[in-house]
């Protein structure tokens, strides 16, 4: 006998499950198939569901006649289940005739075993659906791992730089690598040869000699930013530039445009929430020291007054700001329970009622009775909705100018409920709608028009609003108004 090499991996023998409740058919399928797999024996279907369910076989054999539960019933069982719904089921049944072939087959049988057995049949049929059954495994475990291969492809190109181009002292272009659906792909034949300072402008490329000129003398990598027009939009650029060779350089090009703006972004909303976070402190220590002097009791309640509505102002900032924080982390948590819309609706008009009466602007609710949405029930987190409607009706009020009008309606739609919030305000310009709701972003005309905001409003409210896996749309018009419009399921 040859000694056994201990570096082969023992091959595992084939698991198989035998379900019948003939003590003399277990036996008898034990004996011809034990010499060669491993073999499993169950008396009854509520036995044998649970041995399969509990490690799965790699064949079932299985009676079709049995008590309680019939071999139909555990077949359909078996392929409901995802861990067992592969596994090749082979009925043993003295029934041959067409009809409980065919139900078989229905519940899920992919072979027949019929009594009385045949040794030389029982094995050739479990062996072939093995087989089958092996072939299918690889073949599964080949297409996983050529997706698994796709999909790092995939990735890898997509971290892959827009560009990297292999360049020499003087500039001209050795070589070149690209994704063709990157932003700068350009044909290998208008690229290789030429001279990079041509691909910009002069004084672009007046920088980019000198910064490879500097890589090849110091060593280091060299960066260099700038803009360039593609398809009628202006995007930043980044090269980062090593040297490969006494003579050449490696030049990696990158669009950061979106870096670039995020960062503008961020540094406009620090500037923004100081001065936004500054005005109502300002105002509070004012009024401090005013009560702190003393004056006549008119004064002090109207100094008191301000106070508070300062207070609450600077409280309403620093809230947003952390739910901003928590709503990014995704530490934020709905709290969903059935609310009457309506009256959520009107609890956030009354308490702009005094602020609108400030610009003389009329806030009309369409009376949701006439079209039978009066005690309309949703399923939702009520604080987070107020929230939502909160920030649109302010907006609305402060985006509108004095004798303005908002008009906040609901109606029934596509199965679920949609809330208008219409004001007659300033409006936003097109282009900027679908920058609307990024954090930080604020309409240029809002900004030139010196209306506070810190831009983070409505990114909220769109957050909010995805929680609940509803929709929100803008419709406006420069200098007419503006209409958002939620739905929620």
């Amino acid at each position: 006998m040859d000694p056994i090499n201990k570096n082969e991996p023992t091959k595992t023998k084939a698991d198989i499950l035998i379900v019948d409740d003939t003590p003399d058919n277990l036996r008898l399928l034990n004996q011809i198939l034990s010499q060669e797999y491993k073999v499993r024996l169950a008396p009854n279907g509520v036995i044998g569901l649970k041995a399969a369910f509990t490690a799965p076989p790699d064949v079932i054999l299985l009676d079709i006649m049995m008590p309680g539960m019939n071999g139909y019933e555990v077949a359909e069982k078996l392929k409901a289940d995802d861990k067992t719904k592969d596994i090749p089921i082979l009925f043993i049944s003295a029934l041959d005739d067409t009809e409980s072939k065919v139900r078989g087959f229905r519940a899920g049988a992919v072979d027949y075993v019929t009594k009385p057995f045949q040794e030389m049949e029982v094995l050739v049929r479990v062996k072939t659906h093995l087989s089958l059954r092996a072939l299918y495994q690889q073949a599964q475990d080949e297409i996983k791992e050529r997706i698994e291969k796709e999909n790092q492809l995939h990735a890898l190109l997509s971290a892959i730089p827009d560009i990297i181009y292999r360049v020499r002292k003087d500039g001209t272009i050795l070589d070149f690598k690209t994704s063709s659906t990157g932003l700068l792909f350009a044909p290998p034949d208008r690229l290789i040869g030429s001279s990079i300072t041509t691909l910009q402008n002069e004084q672009i490329g007046k920088n980019f000699l000198a910064k490879i000129e500097e890589t090849l003398r110091s060593g280091e990598i060299q960066s260099l930013d700038f803009e360039e027009n593609i398809g009628g939009t202006i995007h930043v650029l980044e090269a980062r530039m090593k040297d490969s060779g006494p003579e050449e350089v490696i030049v990696i090009v990158r669009d950061v445009s979106e870096r670039v703006r995020l960062e503008q972004m961020k540094s406009d909303f620090i500037n923004r929430a100081t001065h936004e976070l500054r005005t109502p402190l300002t105002t509070m220590l004012l009024m401090i020291h005013l009560i702190d002097e003393g004056s006549t009791p008119e004064e002090q309640k109207e100094f008191w007054e301000i106070l508070k509505t300062e207070i609450d102002r600077e409280r309403t900032l620093v809230e947003n700001f952390l739910q901003v924080g928590r709503l990014e982390n995704k530490s934020f948590e709905l709290k969903t329970a059935p609310i009457v819309l309506n009256d959520l609706l009107k609890k956030v008009i009354k308490q702009f009622v005094p602020v609108a009466r400030e610009k003389n602007i009329s806030i009309e609710f369409a009376n949701p009775a006439e079209s039978g949405l009066l005690d309309l029930i949703i399923q939702a987190d009520e604080s987070a909705l107020t929230q939502v409607f909160v920030n649109l009706v302010s907006n609305a009020i402060k985006f509108s100018p004095v004798n303005g009008k908002i008009t906040i309606q609901v109606q029934k739609k596509d199965q679920g409920v949609e809330i208008s919030v219409a004001d007659t305000g300033i409006g936003i310009p097109d282009s900027e709608i679908p920058l609307l709701f990024s954090r930080f972003f604020r309409a240029k005309n809002a900004v030139e028009k010196e209306i506070p905001g810190s831009g983070i409003g409505l990114f909220i409210v769109r957050s909010i609003v995805d929680l609940h896996k509803g929709k929100i749309e803008v419709r406006s018009e420069l200098g007419k108004g503006s209409q958002f419009v939620v739905w929620l399921p």
